[in-house]
């Protein structure tokens, strides 16, 4: 194989979220003490997202006898090639540049493995392919495949946040009406920095919803009763998401970390009264609903 140094003319646009997950000391903690407490020696594995391939690696170097990963990117299936070989574990984990759901077509992918292993999520869970990752786990999982996360518990929260709103939207400007743009606004969610934007909490978090790979329902429609417990203009809400690897948990409520949180838009703002109940609905994408009681 080249150098690893071969790689300098990669395409720069690899999305750079890469580099800050790689980064997040806490994270990748998280899911080495995961992996190391799950006895996977001798075990088969299934990765769907290979990324650079430090979780292939890390079932490696636990014990496990076969690690089969998936990376639809073909420049980043290349990459991480190289890094595997350059720390001598290519005989153990192979690099599928296929969607888990070709790689499935094709027949690469083994039957009932021991453990499926998918970090596939972005800020608001959803947005990178969970539905369909869900699909393929479940099509190839048995009833004693171990997966992780084994669950995803995502929270929520109304707020006032002007910053994350205008984000999104645009009005008047220079004496012109310009809010026929906002036919292309986002109505799921998009990501935002916490720190830069610190949203007033116009109610208590709730579940919002729990994602669960083997569970076909985990993506029905969501409502909640909530109670307002501040006054104010409400723009939406804000969530966050707990991955439960076994015991440890991959967090983006941690502002430090590399996860940033989401804010899910309302259409339009609405004032909240403090003390009133309120019904807060959700859709599969992530878009949100709320509706005096």
């Amino acid at each position: 194989m080249n150098e690893i140094n071969s790689l300098a003319h990669a395409d720069s646009k690899v999305p750079r979220w890469h580099f800050t997950m790689m980064r997040d000391s806490a994270r990748n903690a998280a899911i080495e003490a995961a992996i190391a407490s799950c006895d996977v020696e001798g075990k088969t594995i299934v990765e769907i997202g290979t990324g650079a391939g430090l979780p292939a690696m890390l079932f490696a170097r636990y014990g496990a006898r076969k690690v089969f990963s998936c990376e639809m990117d073909e420049r980043i299936a290349d990459a991480a090639r190289e890094i595997i070989w350059a720390n001598e574990l290519q005989d153990r984990i192979a690099v599928i540049a296929k969607s888990s759901r070709q790689a499935i077509l094709d027949g690469d992918l083994p039957s009932a493995p021991d453990i499926i292993f998918t970090e596939t999520l972005d800020a608001g869970v959803v947005g990178e392919g969970y539905e369909a990752i869900a699909e393929d786990i479940r099509e190839i999982a048995s009833h004693t495949t171990l997966v992780m996360p084994y669950r995803v518990q995502q929270f929520g929260f109304l707020c006032n946040d002007v910053k994350a709103f205008e984000k999104n939207s645009v009005f008047n400007q220079c004496g012109f009406d310009l809010s026929g743009f906002n036919l292309f606004a986002e109505r799921s969610y998009f990501p935002v920095i916490q720190m830069l934007h610190d949203p007033v909490y116009l109610s208590p978090a709730v579940l919002f919803r729990s994602y669960d790979y083997l569970d076909s329902n985990s993506l029905d429609p969501v409502e909640h009763h909530i109670v307002a417990h501040n006054s104010g203009l409400c723009h939406g809400m804000t969530s966050y998401f707990d991955a439960h690897f076994g015991k440890f948990i991959v967090s983006s409520k941690d502002r430090r970390g590399h996860w940033l949180a989401a804010f899910h838009p309302l259409r339009e703002p609405i004032p909240v009264e403090s003390g009133r109940h309120y019904t807060l609905k959700g859709d599969k994408t992530g878009l949100i609903d709320l509706l005096p009681i």
